[in-house]
């Protein structure tokens, strides 16, 4: 049966040019075979094989040495015997390839392989083919901007001991001329990414949402710092001297699937990553789907991916990584033992990873009527929680819920939105701690 590597002709078709965008579509996706002299069942016809054998192999080989833009006598073989006639298809390592039509080249005719079909590809999708060229991919493609700063990132340099030197990292030409990953680590980046807190377990009602702007090493600081804010821990006690303690997201799944998005994402795709937080799971995406014909399984087996060098490299010394290709594991480790595992959805355009919450249970849910979470009443919520805090510093989640007839979960969020507008904060002592209220802040809104 044809399949995304497997294509059946009959014979070379009379628009010829047909048969070029299947060959086309193989060098620009991924390796494959086209079989002439088979109907579409995949029934040989041994006698137009014999017939053709010879015309299709002229016709094929003079294509492999004039029909196309890049020289792909690499790529295609021709392989054939009495019984079978095979065109043997590598995927090319220097796309976009598109064929000879007429007297010119169509540009045009940039072909892709789409499970067992072909199709043009997409502007964004050839964008990417030719970031992807050798050696002019998009990390070291250089940029007219000489006026780049790096204060966020020499910080994270000498926390770690370490002398920020952008030559050494490649950051910079012999020419002083900086390339793209030089833009995205320093704090002129134009690259922005999205935070949101949705009130149930849809996307219905969101409480809060945030943009984070600056090098890609900030937001990533941001990301996961907003992140740990949300992720709850429940202390479950059942009798024996110890006690079961579960954040919500196992903490190194949550920074894994943080620290991914922004290490292997295709920066040559517009788009931003985001973060969302519902009640019964987060949802991270991240522009670009897997490098290198890179599978889930093969990640988790260890392979490593290419793409973004440099940036891995930055985010490696500065200890916000370990570039041993072992975060996808980590993920999954992090759920052992629990029903409901992390999901991956990828594409080309993308990828969602879907972290469950390991304490939420729909049986014992405490849903807030949803015009309680917006307007008015949860204005008025918010200055009550502010209240009793001024009344008493050390009041804990669980009062407040009681008190206001909520679920601790609703003072959560309640909470969460209001250190988000610097209204309060937590300080700790000891085991404890007291609530602080930033008069100014409070003062200025009312």
């Amino acid at each position: 049966m044809e399949n995304k590597n497997i294509e059946f002709k009959i014979d070379i078709p009379e628009k010829q040019s047909n048969l070029k965008k299947e060959i086309v579509s193989f060098l620009n996706s991924n390796d494959g075979e086209i079989y002439l002299g088979v109907d579409d069942n995949g029934v040989p016809n041994l006698n137009l094989i014999k017939e053709k054998s010879k015309f299709w192999e002229e016709t094929i080989s003079n294509w492999i040495t004039n029909a196309f833009n890049e020289n792909v006598k690499d790529f295609v073989e021709i392989i054939s015997d009495d019984s079978s006639f095979k065109i043997k298809i590598l995927e090319g390592n220097n796309k976009p390839y598109y064929y000879k039509e007429g007297e010119g080249f169509n540009s045009k005719g940039i072909y892709i392989r789409v499970g067992s079909t072909k199709r043009r590809a997409e502007l964004e999708e050839v964008k990417k083919m030719l970031f992807n060229r050798k050696p002019n991919n998009f990390e070291s493609t250089l940029i007219n901007n000489d006026k780049l700063t790096f204060k966020y990132l020499e910080n994270k340099f000498e926390e770690k001991g370490l002398k920020f030197n952008p030559i050494a990292l490649s950051l910079i030409n012999k020419d002083n001329k900086y390339n793209n990953a030089a833009l995205l680590l320093s704090d002129q980046n134009p690259t922005i990414s999205k935070f949101a807190v949705f009130a149930d377990t849809k996307v219905s009602v969101f409480l809060d949402k945030k943009e984070f702007t600056g090098s890609i090493v900030k937001q990533l600081d941001d990301m996961i710092y907003f992140s740990n804010l949300l992720n709850r821990k429940k202390i479950t006690i059942n009798g024996s001297p110890e006690r079961n303690e579960y954040l919500d997201i196992p903490e190194v799944a949550l920074r894994e699937a943080i620290v991914n998005c922004f290490c292997h994402r295709d920066y040559s795709l517009t788009g931003d990553i985001k973060i969302e937080f519902f009640d019964d799971k987060v949802k991270i995406f991240s522009p670009g789907g897997l490098p290198d014909n890179l599978t889930l399984e093969d990640i988790k087996e260890g392979f490593t991916a290419k793409r973004n060098k440099m940036i891995v490299n930055v985010l490696d010394k500065i200890g916000l990584i370990e570039n041993y290709a072992t975060g996808v594991r980590k993920i999954f480790e992090g759920y052992e033992g629990f029903e409901k595992q992390p999901t991956y959805y990828i594409s080309e355009n993308g990828i969602s990873v879907t972290l469950f919450n390991r304490n939420y249970d729909e049986s014992q849910k405490q849903p807030d009527n949803i015009n309680d979470l917006v307007g008015l009443k949860k204005l008025q919520r918010s200055e009550k929680i502010i209240c009793m805090m001024k009344e008493n510093p050390r009041i804990t989640i669980d009062e407040m819920a009681e008190i206001l007839e909520v679920s601790p979960r609703t003072i959560r969020r309640e909470i969460y939105i209001l250190r988000l507008k610097n209204k309060i904060e937590y300080i700790r002592s000891g085991k404890t701690g007291y609530w602080v209220i930033n008069e100014n802040i409070v003062e200025k809104e009312e």
